[in-house]
Formats: structure tokens, sequence, C-alpha cells
């Protein structure tokens, strides 16, 4: 069985959107690589449009990530134009209000809860897995249930004009932190793995209870995995789902460094299996010590 990847710098984009000024060209990527716990969607926008209406989510983050051009995003700060590598979290809630004008290409990651509820500012709708509704027909819980009548219309807590600008890193250039601190994420997180020519990444594992996807930003990794072994070009995506089938080690077999994006969700508890020695890594949930032990 072949290692499911895809390349985000050469896939085909299969879905066109041009409508009432809105445009974008695109495909979905998280079942082609057989991804359970992530979503994403590439993305190829035109200068000065944007690829959907100004929007936010409840119970869903999603990341965006520039693989080329300079997107102008606008969020409840304003707009600024973003630059290729450079990553921002959209959180859950108002916060995390957002849209996207090329000129660029992107992916877009998300988690969290599915359906979801979204939430378009500008029109005042909402929707969710029944369709879209204006916000404005809100009625009381008890409207027409029983012996209650129609009542009056339910004032709506709207979000505030603006609030803070999230926090941007540019993973071309960023060290070995967490990243999802940085972002200010709760659903997802990722690290920057750099590999000078001849080093590896962490051994050969797999872990119970998250799902982690590769990106490959610069260079050529050697990725060994369930089914064997696979040399990574610049823009391949993988996904190493939950429990053994998502077994994986990468190692720079080149001659110029390995730089890789790798994410991951972030539930608890999430045990690691080292196979090779037979090593756990038990993490329970948070604030807990890690526990090691050999089984």
């Amino acid at each position: 069985m072949s290692l499911e990847k895809v390349n985000v710098l050469g896939v085909e984009l299969d879905h066109k959107l041009d409508r009432d000024g809105f445009r974008h060209l695109g495909t979905a990527l998280g079942g082609d690589i057989g991804a359970a716990r992530i979503g994403a969607g590439l993305y190829e926008a035109d200068a000065g449009l944007p690829i959907w209406p100004y929007h936010y989510h409840h119970g869903v983050e999603e990341w965006l990530y520039v693989l080329d051009g300079a997107p102008v995003l606008r969020e409840p700060a304003g707009e600024r134009t973003l630059s290729r590598g450079d990553l921002v979290c959209f959180p859950s809630g108002h916060v995390g209000a957002h849209t996207v004008k090329g000129p660029g290409r992107f992916v877009i990651f998300s988690a969290g809860r599915r359906p979801s509820m979204s939430v378009y500012p500008d029109s005042d709708k909402a929707s969710g897995p029944e369709g879209i509704l204006l916000r404005s027909s809100a009625v009381d819980y008890w409207h027409g249930e029983g012996t209650a009548g129609p009542s009056e219309p339910v004032e709506i807590r709207r979000e505030p004009k603006t609030s803070p600008p999230q926090p941007v890193v540019n993973a071309l250039t960023v060290g070995d932190a967490p990243l999802g601190p940085l972002l200010g994420a709760e659903r997802l997180d990722a690290i920057v793995l750099e590999l000078d020519p001849g080093a590896d990444s962490e051994p050969y594992h797999y872990v119970h209870g998250r799902e982690e996807w590769l990106l490959v930003l610069a260079g050529t990794p050697t990725l060994r995995h369930a089914q064997g072994e696979d040399r990574l070009e610049p823009g391949d995506l993988v996904c190493f789902p939950d429990g053994p089938a998502g077994a994986h080690h990468v190692r720079n077999r080149s001659d110029s460094v390995v730089r890789a994006l790798c994410l991951s969700t972030t539930d608890l508890p999430a045990n690691a299996f080292y196979p090779e020695t037979g090593q756990w890594l038990i993490r329970n949930g948070l604030g807990a010590d890690d526990v090691v032990t050999v089984s």
C-alpha cells in the first residue's frame, strides 16, 4: 500500500467559485490523504477579490498558511497583507472572524466540532446544518411551544466591531518552539521541524488520541511510515492518523537543510508508542506530568 500524499504546489484545483464578487479556485485536501480529525482546503485567489464572505465559526478553529503571493487578510482589527510562509490562527468565536483576498495561494487547516455554526457579520446571518438564517429572526426559546404564543423579537448580542489583530508567525524563519501558544490556538498545535543533512526527527512512533500532518516547506526529507519509505518534495502534504497506521519518522539524507511544518490536534489523553524501544509516552491532561513506561 503506497503513501497517501498530495503536493499543494501542483495539485489540480477542482472547485471554482465566482459569484457576487467572491472568487477562488480551490480543492479539499483532507480526504486525499486519509485524514479524519483535521480538515484542509487549498485556495488560489485573485487580487482584490475575497474568496468568500467575512465570517467566523463556533466550535471550529482554522489556521491559514501562505504558500505564495501576498494575500490580504481582513479580520476584526482591519486589513493587512500576509507574506509567503506566514501562519495565522482564527479561533472559534468572533475573534476569529476573517476573509482573504488575493493575490496568492494558501492552505486553510481546520479542527473542531462538526457540524459547526458559522456567523456572517456583514449580512447579519448565521448558518448551520439546517441552512442559513437571518439573525434578526431569532425568537424566544418558548416561542410557539405549549401554550406560549408568539413572542417579541429577541435582542441578539452581536460581536464587537473590532478586536486586536491575531498574531502571525512565519514558518520559514521561526525556531522550534510550539506554535499554538504563539498563535493563540487551542484545537491545533504545530512545530517547525528543521533537519541538517544526516539528521533525524523524533524516533519512529505513533500516537493514540491525535492526528498529525506534515507539510514539507524546503528540502527533500525521507519519510519512514507504516507502508515503507518515501522521499518527499517541497509542497508534499501527508497525514499520520491516530494509531499504528500513523507511525512515522523523518530523516534528512540529502545535502541541504530540510524544513517542515508538523501540525497536530491537541486532544488529550494522547499516548505515543515507540515500537523499536517498546516505550510509551503518556500525556493524560493539561498540567499533568508526562508518564514514561515500557511495554
